[in-house]
């Protein structure tokens, strides 16, 4: 593969190696399939932990140790997979994580639950740093962020589909949603061992090296400023959106209808709109997406129609899928030879943080008025494309 720009430019360049078709279509169905396989038991699983006997608490005990599950996985599996390979840790993770969806359904004390809900996280969060440098082994430079794009897509896939099918499921009995997760996954896992062996790149041209972190942390930096308002920016949503637009007249159904509509254009437009980052840079692309949703996140306060709530939403999704395969292709694009899986791994232990930071500020936030979760929002999308902008414009200078 021919690079024509060096790591972390702006400028788009392309391989001469076009991406290798059936490994990502492997990856993206067995992407697909896993989120599915999530999406078909976590909205029900708190009434499933309710009918065992756990209360509020208990349930956000176990919710949150999944997330702090996922986060410490992050790192340590992107390294694994620069040492051995994509494929182990991606098959081993799918596998070991479909076979814990029936260790639910055993008779265990409600507080155990929360050591499981860990476990599962931890043995799941493995396989996203690996999967993420597998899309930058298969791709070109110039390509990247159409691939990110489609794996995107094929994630919100498990939005639309993963809750309703493990709803209508649970409406006929909710412990059968477990057995469903684990032919699931077990289907995706069967998927990803059409996946090579080693990446698509030669591991003997990109060894590991010992790079200190603290090299990978600023190399990282400039395209992390401008991601984690986004994960800000989603931490905030999932905590307070369902209560706003409620606040404002929606039904249940339409609470589902926002989220679907904003997953969307996602599904659909994920390839194409991920062309973008590929076209303007990462850092316009990005910028532009993140000033866009920090405007629309402060007109939210003075809007009292659901239909026009749920349309902005809509806009929000084809932000969402022109921005963020911009910014993880740059992160692809930054890492030293034979670090790409540490660095994702890193990637997505500050976008973690940055969403649990949303969440936690959103919500504090939200308890004083409406506004102020949104307006917050508006402050720290523009003030990251702003800090984006000029440490992009700073790298230029010193590289020149």
């Amino acid at each position: 593969m021919s690079v024509s720009s060096s790591p972390g430019s702006d400028e788009a360049s392309v391989g001469t190696a076009g991406i290798d078709a059936r490994s990502m279509w492997a990856l993206l169905l067995g992407n697909a399939l896993s989120e599915v396989g999530i999406g078909f038991i976590l909205p029900i699983l708190p009434l499933f932990l309710a009918r065992r006997g756990g209360s509020a608490s208990l349930i956000g005990l176990i919710f949150a140790a999944g997330v702090a599950g996922r986060l410490i996985s992050q790192y340590p599996a992107g390294r694994l997979s620069d040492r051995f390979g994509r494929r182990g840790v991606i098959v081993g993770s799918m596998f070991a994580y479909s076979l814990l969806f029936p260790v639910y359904l055993l008779p265990l004390p409600p507080e155990s639950l929360i050591a499981l809900r860990f476990v599962h996280a931890l043995v799941g969060g493995a396989y996203v740093p690996a999967a993420m440098a597998l899309v930058a082994d298969l791709a070109p430079e110039g390509g990247r962020g159409s691939a990110f794009g489609r794996m995107r897509a094929s994630d919100m896939v498990g939005v639309l589909l993963g809750p309703a099918l493990g709803g209508l499921v649970a409406g006929y009995r909710i412990d059968a949603i477990f057995l469903g997760g684990f032919a699931i996954c077990l289907l995706a896992t069967i998927s990803l061992l059409r996946l090579p062996r080693s990446p698509a790149t030669a591991r003997d041209s990109e060894p590991e090296v010992p790079v200190p972190l603290s090299t990978l942390v600023r190399r990282l930096l400039p395209v992390a400023v401008l991601a984690l308002p986004v994960y800000w920016t989603f931490g905030t949503y999932d905590t307070v959106w369902s209560l706003y637009i409620t606040s404002r007249g929606a039904t249940p159904f339409m609470v589902g209808l926002s989220f679907a509509s904003y997953a969307l254009p996602i599904v659909l437009l994920g390839g194409w709109l991920g062309v973008i980052g590929d076209r303007l840079g990462y850092v316009r692309a990005a910028a532009l997406a993140l000033v866009a949703f920090g405007l629309l996140a402060g007109t939210y306060p003075f809007i009292s129609s659901v239909t026009l709530l749920i349309l902005i939403g809509v806009v929000e999704g084809a932000l969402t899928a022109a921005g963020n395969p911009a910014l993880q292709s740059a992160v692809s694009m930054v890492a030293p030879p034979g670090a790409q899986g540490r660095m994702q791994g890193l990637y997505g232990v500050m976008l973690a943080l940055a969403e649990i930071g949303g969440a936690v500020g959103g919500g504090f936030l939200y308890a004083f008025g409406p506004r102020y979760s949104f307006l917050a929002v508006t402050a720290i999308c523009l003030a990251g494309a702003a800090i984006g902008v000029v440490l992009d414009r700073q790298r230029r200078v010193h590289a020149e």
